[in-house]
């Protein structure tokens, strides 16, 4: 089956990646992709190229009133990218009202920089009159700076003068994602207690279906996420996380009909598009069938590629760009997106056995070298690369 100007070889993927995984950092593991490409064909060569942005609009031309009406209208379009390029042109004026200051601190949660979410929430967080929705971005923001006892603390205060259960469900959310795994457990009974209360909200379910999912409780997580979509039936977060337990269930069908959902709502969210990515490779993995392992594995290829365009940086797109562009013999490709994977996750092995593959593809045995030698000084008993490494070592 041809796609673009030629064929692609699929590596050949023996191993499952049904893993469980926070959406935020993905971890799935599979074996190093073949040392040639079978068969003689011609290799598909899909236009991986750096990711650009779109031409930056002249921000400057545009008066204060406009930069915040479009700073909203990218925000109800979940484009916090360019929500926060008009936001950062009127800082000033956001800050200075309340109202606007937790518009802005949220833009600032989405786009990815908690920490000046922190700076910014500051202002208003501090008042005993500070919303809810403010407080619960403030405490997000702390988590996601590294303050996770911080945010708990935090929260606790808000607590004190308010009955809102959004604010417990944040903090028992927060406490599922501690640091120290064995505080986790105190999550458990903080979470019941809200989604059995009168009314639990939509964001207490999803909390607690994502906690679940964590645990590995696919199918109760499944109930919660479940209830949550049916209160707000197009919230994008909702539908994938829902997706997610479909596949962790075996649900594929489920899965994708789910993602596709979230990402027409979103489609920004660079997580779901990685999450697609993980079920296509899936599905190639589970396949016997040659060109439909070579449809998925290109879908899955596009999908991974869609989440780089939105997250340059995300580390597992990267590392699975690398992969299939390794084994379809596209190796100088791939040790870009390699090199980028490593670079936001120092020591991990398997992107480092790709790029030992790719360099010595391409002749270059010391880089190669390298990068084995590397891996065994983190695992002197990896046989696969103390192998490999004996092995080029004779050759040289």
């Amino acid at each position: 089956m041809y796609f673009g100007k030629g064929k692609i070889e699929i590596p050949n993927l023996t191993e499952q990646i049904k893993t469980p995984t926070d959406s935020s950092t993905a971890v799935f593991e599979l074996p190093p992709a073949p040392e040639e490409v079978s068969g003689g064909e011609e290799l598909f060569h899909f236009a991986v190229q750096e990711q650009e942005e779109a031409p930056s609009e002249n921000f400057d031309n545009f008066d204060r009133e406009a930069h915040l009406q479009l700073m909203r209208q990218n925000v109800s379009k979940y484009n916090y990218k360019i929500a926060y390029k008009h936001g950062t042109r009127i800082v000033s004026s956001l800050l200075a009202n309340p109202e606007l200051n937790a518009e802005w601190g949220h833009v600032l949660l989405e786009a990815g920089k908690p920490q000046e979410a922190v700076s910014a929430l500051q202002r208003i967080t501090s008042k005993d009159t500070v919303k809810s929705g403010a407080a619960i971005d403030m405490a997000f923001a702390m988590l996601r700076s590294g303050n996770a006892d911080g945010a708990i603390d935090f929260l606790d205060e808000k607590i004190k003068n308010s009955n809102d259960v959004d604010l417990l469900a944040a903090k028992a959310a927060i406490i599922g994602e501690h640091p120290d795994t064995t505080r986790r457990v105190a999550a458990e009974p903080i979470f019941l207690r809200c989604v059995k209360s009168n009314q639990p909200s939509p964001d207490a379910n999803y909390w607690y279906g994502r906690f679940l999912m964590q645990r590995g409780d696919y199918q109760n997580s499944k109930i919660y996420l479940e209830r949550a979509a049916k209160a707000k039936p197009n919230e994008p977060r909702y539908i994938a996380r829902l997706g997610m337990a479909e596949f962790y269930l075996k649900q594929d069908s489920n899965a994708e009909t789910l993602y596709k959902r979230a990402l027409k709502i979103n489609p920004y969210d660079y997580n779901t598009w990685f999450s697609l990515g993980e079920l296509y490779l899936s599905k190639a993995n589970e396949s016997s069938f040659s060109p439909d392992i070579r449809q998925k594995t290109h879908q899955a290829l596009e999908s991974y590629l869609k989440a780089i365009e939105n997250d340059s940086l995300h580390p597992m797109a990267n590392y699975r760009i690398g992969l299939i562009l390794n084994g379809n013999g596209m190796n100088k490709e791939a040790i870009k997106h390699l090199l980028t994977a490593l670079e936001k996750k120092p020591g991990y092995i398997p992107a480092m056995q790709q790029l030992s593959s790719a360099y010595i593809k391409i002749g270059d045995t010391t880089k190669s070298m390298s990068y084995l030698e590397t891996i065994l000084q983190i695992d002197p008993f990896d046989k696969v690369a103390a192998n490999e490494f004996n092995r080029i070592k004779k050759l040289r």
